[in-house]
């Protein structure tokens, strides 16, 4: 099972996503979807994989060790919550 990406999880580059759904939470915490953006030391940049069968607010929803379009891999800080 691949964690959930949420708002405020880093990449493996020093990013961090700073947007995400503001209708679903997981936790407490917004969940981050394809196209939603991602902070990283170069600059702004988006999230550009997903769970294509998983959709929030009719995006694909992140996962840990999907990518961003400058190649970042995303890290979930949350466990409890998964997508097969």
């Amino acid at each position: 099972m691949r964690p959930i990406i949420l708002l405020n999880d880093p990449t493996d580059r020093a990013g961090v996503v700073v947007e995400a759904s503001t209708t679903t939470l997981v936790n407490g915490r917004a969940v981050a979807r394809m196209g939603d953006k991602v902070m990283c030391p170069h600059g702004a940049c988006v999230i550009a994989t997903g769970d294509s069968t998983t959709l929030v607010d009719g995006r694909a929803v992140a996962r840990h060790g999907d990518k961003t379009a400058c190649g970042s891999s995303l890290v979930a800080t949350n466990s409890d919550t998964g997508i097969l």
